[in-house]
Order: structure tokens, then C-alpha cells, then sequence
């Protein structure tokens, strides 16, 4: 069974670059808003699902509820799950591990991204 992957980002040309490079190896599911995110995890919790995803990637700069939020909300139900925030904004390796971030990237390093969590689920 393929390892399930939400991907986060209101750039929808993002969702589909990033989804298309993961789709091969993972089961994808890619929304395009924080509160759409933080939707599925409270139905998923509704509905006694303990773990509907195995790796979160957000981008931190969206409207409304940003990547941040989204870490936070997620952490508060499943504080073991990896969640990996891209960016382009400054931020420390503090900063992210404060909201429960396992790691960052710049969101232009879509290689690294791809390369990180196939590294991550071929251990």
C-alpha cells in the first residue's frame, strides 16, 4: 500500500507540479487551503481515523489559516506525524520545529522536496 501524502498550497500550478512528481510513488492528495487541511483531519478525527496521512508538505504563506496554523492544528491531533513547510520567507530551523515542523525547504526547491520524501519512506 502506497504511503499518503497531503500537499497544501493555494498555488493550484504548485499542487499540480508537486503532485504529478510524487503521484508516481505516493497516494497524493493535495488541497489548496489551510482550512480545507485542517477539515480533513477533524473528519478524519470524527470518524476514529487515527492516521490519514503519513507525511504533511504546507506552504506556510496562505490567506486565512497559513502553513503555521495548519502545523499547529495538526500537531494538537497527531504530534508524531511529519510535516515539512516550504517557503520562500526567512525563517529559522526554530521557527518550524516551534509549530511541530519536522524540517523546511524553499518552496523553489521542489527537487529536494521530492527527493526528501522518497528518502523518507524508503528506510
Amino acid at each position: 500500500m502506497k504511503k499518503r501524502v497531503l500537499v497544501i498550497d493555494d498555488c493550484s500550478f504548485f499542487l499540480r507540479v508537486i503532485s504529478d512528481q510524487l503521484e508516481n510513488d505516493f497516494d497524493v492528495e493535495a488541497v489548496d487551503s489551510g482550512e480545507k487541511a485542517i477539515a480533513l483531519f477533524d473528519a478524519a478525527e470524527v470518524a476514529s481515523q487515527s492516521d490519514p496521512y503519513d507525511l504533511v508538505i504546507t506552504d506556510l504563506e496562505m490567506p486565512g489559516v497559513n502553513g503555521f496554523d495548519v502545523a499547529k492544528h495538526i500537531k494538537g491531533l497527531n504530534k508524531f506525524l511529519p510535516i515539512v513547510m516550504l517557503t520562500e520567507k526567512e525563517i529559522t530551523k526554530q521557527e518550524a520545529k516551534e509549530y511541530g515542523c519536522a524540517t523546511y525547504f524553499p518552496k523553489s526547491d521542489l527537487d529536494r522536496v521530492v527527493s526528501m520524501t522518497r528518502a523518507l519512506f524508503s528506510k
